[in-house]
């Protein structure tokens, strides 16, 4: 050995690429049906004792998460901690923590960001917040081809109300679901629709409501015993 390679730092190896799936909706299917059956997804702790999350520049808040423990850089320490948690454990961190915009998935191999509906239908507008609804300007048509096909095999639906919410410049498809049934329906389709907005590559995520501030006939997509408009 040459005192040259005695003092040649190591290189880091990234990690390797868990998931071997396109990079399209079904591809996105397979990583959200993995996670469902995950039960050890590794989930950084910071120095307070709290949970780990990262910001984006434009302010969006993210949660590191990792399949394994290889799969985080740089690699754990003695002191790190971590902790490890299945599906149900995330989707009520996103329950618990309605600022947390998304999910990032081993940021440094795979790099799969999760929208929170995936996870989680919740959204809290403050009180006293100045928000602004609006018709998009581009119709996001797989959302709502997916939305009229469901209400038209769910019969507790009688219409659906979709519009564009501007919250102190975060925009979001803000969505009402006239149903008896909405605060059981909303869960279940969650997930679907944080599908399609990765796979769509949808301009915005989508924000379901149980108070219909949307009521007014331009908003309306759905109503039962009519043609979808």
């Amino acid at each position: 050995m040459t005192i040259f390679n005695f003092f040649k730092k190591k290189q880091k190896v990234a990690p390797s690429n868990v998931f071997n799936y396109p990079r399209n909706e079904e591809g996105i299917k397979q990583v959200i049906a993995w996670l469902k059956t995950a039960s050890n997804l590794i989930i950084d702790i910071n120095g307070d004792g709290h949970i780990s999350v990262g910001s984006m520049p434009d302010g969006k808040i993210f949660l590191y998460v990792y399949s394994d423990v290889s799969q985080r850089v740089p690699a754990y320490k003695k002191n790190d901690r971590f902790i490890a948690l299945d599906f149900d454990g995330i989707a009520k961190l996103f329950e618990e923590n309605i600022g947390i915009d998304f999910l990032w998935l081993n940021p440094n191999s795979d790099s799969v960001q999760l929208n929170r509906s995936v996870f989680s239908s919740h959204h809290v507008i403050k009180q006293n917040t100045k928000i602004h609804i609006g018709l998009p300007a581009e119709r996001p048509e797989a959302i709502i081809d997916f939305l009229v096909d469901y209400a038209q095999i769910e019969p507790s639906i009688s219409a659906i109300y979709l519009g564009l919410m501007n919250n102190n410049d975060e925009f979001s498809y803000v969505v009402f679901i006239d149903s008896e049934r909405a605060k059981e329906l909303v869960p279940e389709i969650g997930p679907k629709i944080g599908e399609i907005c990765v796979s769509s590559k949808a301009l915005y995520p989508v924000d379901f409501i149980y108070d219909n501030f949307l009521n007014e006939e331009q908003y309306q997509i759905y109503e039962k015993g009519t043609v979808n408009k």
